[in-house]
């Protein structure tokens, strides 16, 4: 590896780097080893063609975007590690120039780790009641982030507002409703566009929202089929004359609905569901985000403030706490223990612990104002 250039200018580093001859020929075989059986060879099993065979058939570069998905990563962190530098958010694979006789340069650009300089941060007084555990933690942490010199990199709050879309489409896709919700919606603007009828989307999700609240029975959240049709009928009838094959056409509907969830991926329906809450609040993804940027530019500079903390009070996390996190994670899951260990990495857990452990040691010390 040779270094070309780096350059770090508002906490964004550009670096590019050379893969020399020899270890791009070292990552061509072991791309050679592990992709071969998606390259078909005629005559030879999956993954059995000879490199030359798979060569000749698909040319020489047959494996270079392999070898390159190895050597990128592999150098990238060498490189990091070497000069210890910490970033944050993903890096960008922005440029490949590939060499006569072998290897390539490549350039990565990724935000880096500002660097804070901690104030006060134990013992603050604040207007806020301790009784209030949220409201007053919020308000401890801001104090402290106050005291704080730190610039807040925008890939760390893209980071943060990911991580924040994430958890909430979780949560809302845990809601039955909104599962439920989000097949309203495509049921009737199905039935809208096979009756010739035009809605606009937000006119669609508040009509599937109102048939759902009077379709759903209680607690049990169990759907009347005949009211489903009832309803869905009216909402047709008062822009064109319903055909008497209007119920086998909606029936049909609701069937190739069934399928197509069925074949959905997880995220799929994930998102499905989100889709359908924000059409409750009358709101886009866009304009959620919009909404939470400052959420999360609070919580990047929150964890600006607990990792400084947690580096000035030398706070550690013992394997035994890692593992008992690690548990919760497989209990939450419903994984195995062993599942969770291999695709899960310690060192993000290891950190929100000492996170959390800095949060506690600021809160728990801080005070409320007096009148």
């Amino acid at each position: 590896m040779t270094v070309i250039s780096s350059v770090c200018e508002n906490n964004t580093l550009t670096l590019t780097l050379r893969i020399e001859r020899g270890e791009f020929a070292k990552a061509l075989d072991e791309a050679y080893m592990n992709d071969t059986e998606h390259y078909a060879v005629p005559g030879f099993a999956a993954g059995l063609a000879p490199r030359e065979k798979i060569e000749e058939l698909y040319g020489q570069t047959a494996l270079f975007d392999e070898a390159l998905d190895i050597c990128v990563p592999r150098l990238y962190s060498r490189y990091l590690s070497e000069n210890g530098i910490r970033t944050v958010g993903r890096p960008q694979l922005t440029a490949v120039t590939w060499l006569t006789g072998g290897g390539a340069d490549f350039t990565v650009v990724c935000g880096v780790y500002p660097e804070v300089k901690l104030g006060e941060y134990k013992e603050l007084e604040v207007n806020a009641k301790r009784d209030d555990e949220e409201a007053f933690t919020a308000a401890v942490l801001t104090a402290a982030c106050t005291n704080m010199q730190a610039e807040v990199p925008e890939s760390m709050v893209k980071q943060k507002l990911e991580a924040i879309l994430a958890g909430d489409k979780m949560r809302v896709a845990q809601d039955p409703i909104y599962n439920v919700l989000a097949d309203f919606t495509a049921i009737l603007d199905e039935a809208y566009k096979q009756s010739d009828v035009t809605r606009s989307r937000a006119q669609v999700q508040a009509e599937a929202l109102d048939v759902m609240l009077q379709t759903v029975s209680g607690d049990n959240r169990e759907v009347s089929p005949a009211k489903l049709h009832e309803l869905i009928r009216e909402l047709v009838e008062h822009y064109r004359i319903v055909p008497r094959s209007f119920d086998e056409m909606l029936e049909n509907i609701i069937s190739e609905r069934g399928t197509k969830k069925r074949a959905m991926t997880d995220d799929e329906k994930i998102n499905d569901a989100f889709a359908a809450y924000l059409g409750t609040i009358n709101q886009t993804e866009e304009m959620w985000r919009k909404d939470n940027t400052k959420r999360a530019e609070d919580a990047a500079r929150f964890d600006l403030l607990l990792n400084a903390v947690a580096q000035a009070e030398k706070i550690s996390v013992s394997e035994a706490e890692l593992a008992s996190l690690m548990r919760d994670i497989a209990e939450a899951t419903g994984l195995e223990l062993e599942n969770v260990m291999a695709v899960v990495e310690p060192q993000p857990l290891r950190e929100q612990l000492m996170r959390d452990k800095a949060r506690e040691l600021i809160v728990s010390s801080a005070k409320e104002a007096t009148a």
